[in-house]
């Protein structure tokens, strides 16, 4: 499968996924890389709204926990 489109633009790859390896790897293997793209709620958002999604919205459509949002 190949990679979603906007994979190197996605700011919540950039600003937490290197934060919290190896643990949100899978999130890359899954939903940018893998079977779980089509469910990707940041890539929806990119498709609906044509912006960016704030970047604390996980591809799970979930927010990124408070005590990793702290770490920064």
């Amino acid at each position: 499968m190949t990679t979603c489109p906007y994979f190197e633009h996605c700011e919540f790859v950039l600003r937490y996924v290197a934060r919290v390896k190896p643990h949100w790897d899978d999130f890359i293997n899954h939903y940018c890389q893998g079977e779980l793209r089509e469910f990707c709620k940041r890539l929806e958002w990119f498709q609906r709204y044509g912006t960016k999604p704030p970047a604390e919205l996980m591809p799970t459509g979930q927010t990124v926990p408070e005590s990793i949002e702290r770490q920064r």
